[in-house]
């Protein structure tokens, strides 16, 4: 495969996961705001803070309103990782790819966009917002399901299916490691009888609370939480499950040895630590210290397959 087609190809994989799990997100944290007491003060600016943006939205906005951040995340075209230019950067990566995937995905990710445009626009309220998150994640859904009943296992699909895992294991580490420093404050006294609730947002930021109900089986607590989003294996959003399974497949791409050492690297670092036992600046350091992995991890990609 030429190397332009797949870094056009795993960016789209990246570009639709990200606007899917920031569709996720929103909607996650609207629905914590109705479970939390009405005089509770929010933070809006820890969702800029998981997207690591804050620099350009300080440039951008004059205040860190709801109305403000939602914009930034949803329609702002000036900002990379706003829903709006994820969707417009898939369409684009996708449309010199388009004979390489299903035909529907194409059409999809085209309506999505157009979409997105105009939708995106009409998100003032918190119900119309929802109605619009709901209308991503259940067409970001939708390609999935069309990827993986329609597509090949060829070089194209690893390479798309690459940049989805990556993608997600590093929002997944971002949504941690914000909410448990900000959200998630024990030392603020108002907050602490609704731990529950909030770790419970956590998960649901990742579609995870029903499989943790189910294989957990104990009260929703940070260490559990955070125990089963990075290192449990079956759970498809966890980290140690997206890395694992972008080494699966790395293992069928020419000449990955490289790429395959940085995420075994990264696995090693979740199997000498207990990521449940880590609180504080321990957890945030390690956290970091993840997303440097990830971060390795795409780099050695770009070198091996890419810059030729």
């Amino acid at each position: 495969m030429l190397s332009r087609l797949a870094q056009n190809l795993f960016w789209a994989g990246r570009y639709i996961e990200r606007a899917e799990s920031t569709s996720r997100l929103i909607n996650a944290t609207s629905l914590l705001l109705l479970d939390m007491p009405r005089a509770t003060a929010f933070d809006w600016r820890a969702l800029i803070e998981i997207v690591g943006a804050e620099d350009l939205f300080a440039q951008r906005y004059p205040d860190d309103s709801e109305a403000s951040v939602m914009r930034f995340l949803v329609a702002d075209r000036l900002h990379p990782s706003s829903i709006a230019s994820c969707l417009a950067n898939a369409r684009e990566n996708l449309r010199s790819a388009r004979d390489l995937v299903p035909r529907e995905v194409w059409e999809d990710i085209n309506g999505l966009h157009l979409f997105i445009a105009d939708e995106g626009q009409h998100i003032d309220s918190r119900l119309a917002r929802s109605r619009v998150m709901d209308h991503v994640v259940r067409n970001a859904r939708h390609m999935a399901g069309l990827i993986e009943s329609g597509m090949s296992r060829d070089a194209a699909y690893d390479m798309f299916m690459l940049g989805v895992q990556i993608e997600r294991a590093d929002m997944t580490t971002r949504i941690i490691d914000v909410r448990s420093a900000d959200l998630l404050d024990e030392q603020i006294s108002e907050l602490r009888p609704y731990q529950s609730v909030l770790w419970i947002s956590v998960l649901k930021s990742l579609s995870a609370f029903q499989m943790y109900r189910r294989h957990v089986r104990v009260r929703v607590n940070g260490a559990g939480v955070v125990r089963f989003l990075l290192a449990d294996r079956a759970f498809p959003r966890s980290v140690r499950f997206c890395i694992e399974a972008a080494a699966g497949h790395l293992a069928r791409l020419p000449s990955a040895s490289q790429c395959i050492a940085a995420i075994d690297d990264a696995v090693q670092r979740l199997e000498e630590t207990d990521p449940g036992n880590l609180t504080g600046y321990r957890l945030s350091e390690f956290l970091d210290r993840m997303q440097i992995e990830l971060n390795t991890i795409g780099e050695t990609i770009q070198t091996r397959y890419f810059q030729q």
